[in-house]
């Protein structure tokens, strides 16, 4: 697995080396995706909820679904930039169950591309398939080709497993968690993802929280923190290009999206 994970890193830094940003990474994949590779590996997926185990699987869950998670995480990311002034500070962002770290590579873009000075001092990857996990660090490697790279901190665990990690946490740095696509699987256990975070961080957290479906976990996971200010919720659908490797093309598709994004002191 090393080596192919190593061949992974390298032909994807190389590949995207002139453009390094995410739609560049999902451009290269799907570029890699074979004709036949909806028929042979999308029933693998489990719908998006299965825990990847092959560079496959993950190659067809990046093309099946990357085009619809970036869309939805930039619609949510512009209302949080909308209500916060996040310049000239600086931040750590919690990526839980990142799978290949979709959410914190279309953060990155997002924040270039909008001019917006905010330092990604460091990620935490929190994902239980080692393979994705290592395709996470891969992808944030290569897109900080183009400016000094932040600390990368990686959790082989679920998201509900219960964490002890304080002590590789900054009381004193903001801390912006994700959860893209994990808060509406009913096999999470909200109360523990709930501990794992009160538990091993303090000082001012944001959660930016986004789903296809299920608002009611995200809205019940919000109320957990008490006396928390919302900041964004919705239910809206979009009417965007995706890529549908059934087809082998782009088509325009109305996809559904949830987000409750907030913030509290820890």
């Amino acid at each position: 697995m090393e080596n192919v994970s190593n061949n992974y890193a390298n032909n994807v830094k190389f590949a995207i080396s002139v453009n390094p940003t995410f739609k560049a990474i999902c451009e290269f994949n799907i570029q890699q995706f074979p004709i036949d590779g909806y028929y042979r590996y999308y029933s693998q997926l489990g719908n998006g909820t299965n825990i990847l185990q092959t560079a496959e699987q993950l190659n067809t869950y990046l093309a099946s679904y990357a085009d619809m998670h970036e869309h939805k995480l930039n619609l949510a990311f512009a209302s949080l930039f909308s209500k916060e002034d996040f310049n000239n500070k600086s931040a750590e962002i919690i990526d839980w169950g990142c799978g290949q770290a979709f959410a914190s590579c279309v953060l990155i873009d997002f924040i270039k591309n909008k001019n917006i000075n905010l330092d990604l001092s460091k990620f935490t990857l929190i994902e239980p398939s080692a393979m994705a996990l290592q395709r996470g660090l891969d992808h944030i490697d290569a897109i900080y080709q183009r400016k000094p790279k932040p600390q990368t901190f990686s959790i082989n665990e679920k998201a509900d497993t219960s964490l002890s990690i304080k002590g590789f946490q900054s009381n004193s740095k903001i801390k912006i968690h994700l959860f893209s696509n994990v808060l509406d699987i009913h096999s999470l256990d909200l109360n523990q993802v709930f501990k794992n975070v009160t538990s091993n961080f303090d000082g001012l957290n944001y959660f930016v929280c986004v789903s296809p479906i299920n608002g009611i976990r995200l809205q019940t996971f919000c109320k957990m923190f008490g006396q928390s200010n919302l900041l964004s919720s919705n239910g809206s659908s979009i009417v965007t290009e995706v890529f549908r490797p059934s087809a082998m093309k782009k088509i325009t598709k109305s996809i559904s999206r949830v987000e409750y994004i907030f913030k509290t002191n820890l």
